[in-house]
């Protein structure tokens, strides 16, 4: 919300142009003169509320209008009835008012980009006080200028209404709240593709709820006790996956994801970072498991996938490059 008195030279300026002087009865008294400017002005005091979005202006004009009507106020007269029309030829959302029946004012409701625009179009356009021989082709650029303004408006408020899924804004906050981490580690603010490969991977129930502990802890600006992880139930299968883990992955990729883990997990070396992943990849897989029992949330890998290989590290290397990218040989 935004206020103005109407200044000195605008009034004067007003008063010719709209011949104010003619058609009021103008008094030798300057306290009469001043109730009679008071009463008659339109937008001696004006008052403009600000919007993020365009269609936000017919909204809250349409709030007012209704809580007018609704409520009986003693001593404000609203007028919904105005010109909506400006010299441009662009709605405006206007009315006028008047406060105890002495004193005018005027409400206008613009979005940012409508108030931004109109700014420069009224200094530029309206109220230029030289003469400009090049004043059509401003006025076409301005009208331009308008078209570009009103295109990125709709593209602002389709981006600020797209509704995000909870997993997807837990992402983005674990994100915001562990990045300078990450950057300090990894020496590089380029964290977007690491950041997507690690929500690739960990996708079950469990691997989400750590990470909406932390992001609640982070925000409470509380102490967050890092999960603890099983490494020591370990077999052949596992060692194997993690030897070629290592031989085939690019060792950088692979430490940006030691690095988001170890700041949920109680995991502090790469090497047991690596045995974590591998154990992780295998139990996913459905290999190595003694019973059939399904794994809960989201499986990482489709089972399916595997029927059919004989060779089930291979499988799962390829759908894990899949997922987090960096194998040499691709």
């Amino acid at each position: 919300m935004e206020s103005r008195i109407k200044g000195v030279g605008s009034f004067r300026e007003k008063l010719y142009r709209k011949d104010y002087i003619k058609d009021w009865i103008i008094s030798e008294d300057i306290k009469e003169n001043q109730e009679l400017i008071a009463k008659k002005l339109p937008d001696l005091i004006g008052f403009r509320i600000t919007c993020f979005f365009w269609q936000d202006e017919k909204i809250i004009y349409n709030w007012l209008k209704s809580y007018y009507k609704v409520n009986n106020f003693k001593e404000i007269e609203l007028n919904f009835n105005g010109n909506q029309m400006q010299k441009n030829g662009h709605q405006i959302y206007k009315l006028s008012g008047m406060y105890k029946q002495t004193i005018c004012f005027e409400i206008q409701i613009k979005s940012i980009m409508h108030n931004m625009w109109g700014e420069v179009e009224h200094k530029t356009i309206y109220k230029n006080r030289n003469y400009d021989a090049n004043i059509s082709s401003k006025k076409a650029i301005t009208e331009g200028i308008f078209n570009i303004l009103q295109a990125s408006d709709k593209q602002l408020l389709s981006i600020f209404k797209e509704k995000y899924e909870e997993k997807q804004l837990l992402q983005a906050l674990f994100y915001e709240r562990t990045k300078q981490f990450v950057y300090d580690k990894c020496k590089t603010d380029i964290l977007a593709k690491h950041y997507s490969a690690y929500f690739n991977l960990f996708t079950r129930s469990e691997d989400l709820e750590v990470m909406k502990q932390y992001v609640a802890y982070s925000l409470l600006e509380q102490e967050f006790s890092r999960k603890e992880v099983e490494l020591n139930d370990l077999n052949s299968a596992i060692c194997e996956l993690k030897i070629r883990i290592k031989k085939e992955f690019r060792e950088y990729n692979l430490k940006c994801l030691f690095y988001i883990s170890e700041i949920i997990l109680m995991i502090d070396e790469f090497e047991a970072f690596l045995t974590y992943l591998s154990k992780y990849l295998i139990e996913q897989s459905g290999y190595g498991v003694v019973d059939e029992e399904e794994f809960e949330g989201e499986d990482v890998f489709d089972e399916d996938t595997f029927e059919e290989s004989d060779d089930y590290q291979e499988s799962i290397l390829v759908l894990l490059n899949q997922k987090i990218g960096g194998r040499k040989c691709e």
